[in-house]
C-alpha cells in the first residue's frame, strides 16, 4: 500500500515538473524568437536610418502641422465644401524630430459629391496631414446622404538640426 502511495505520488510529481519544463522550454523559444527578431532590426539599422533621412530631406520646416493647426485645417477644409464637422481633441505622439497628432472627425448628412470634394480639398495637404482612416454609413430616412468619420493625422517637425 505505501508503494502505490509512493508510485501515484511520483506520478503526480512527475507530471507537474514535466509541465513546468514544458512551460520553461516554450519561454525560452519565445525568447529566442525574439532575440532573432531583435537582431534584425539592429541589423537593418543603418539602411533604416538612411531612410529616414531621405523621407525628413522632403520635408520642409514650418510647413507640418501642431494639434490646433490640425483642427483648424481640417474645420476650414469642411467648411470650403459647405459640410459641418466635429471634431475630438487630438492626440499626440511624439519620437525623435517628429510628433503626430491625431484626430477624429464627423460629418453627418453629406452628399458623395461634398466627400470627394472634402477629399480632394485636404490632398494638397499631404503629406503634412493625411487620412488614417476613413468611413462612410447610409443615413436612415435621407437617401443619398452618409455619415462621413475620418481619422486625420498631422505630421509637425519638431527639432530640425
Amino acid at each position: 500500500m505505501a508503494l502505490l502511495a509512493l508510485v501515484i505520488g511520483a506520478i503526480i510529481w512527475s507530471t507537474a515538473s514535466w509541465s513546468r519544463v514544458n512551460s520553461g522550454w516554450d519561454a525560452w523559444r519565445a525568447l529566442e524568437n525574439e532575440n532573432q527578431i531583435q537582431q534584425t532590426w539592429l541589423k537593418n539599422e543603418p539602411a533604416i536610418r538612411q531612410n529616414a533621412a531621405k523621407a525628413i530631406q522632403g520635408l520642409e520646416a514650418g510647413r507640418g502641422y501642431n494639434d490646433s493647426q490640425l483642427v483648424a485645417e481640417a474645420l476650414a477644409a469642411t467648411k470650403e465644401v459647405g459640410l459641418n464637422a466635429t471634431t475630438e481633441t487630438p492626440k499626440t505622439q511624439k519620437a525623435g524630430k517628429f510628433a503626430l497628432h491625431t484626430m477624429q472627425l464627423s460629418c453627418r448628412r453629406a452628399d458623395m459629391a461634398t466627400v470627394v470634394k472634402l477629399y480632394e480639398n485636404l490632398r494638397p495637404r499631404a503629406p503634412y496631414i493625411s487620412i488614417s482612416s476613413f468611413s462612410l454609413q447610409s443615413d436612415r430616412g435621407n437617401s443619398g446622404t452618409v455619415t462621413l468619420t475620418m481619422q486625420l493625422t498631422a505630421l509637425e517637425l519638431i527639432n530640425v538640426k
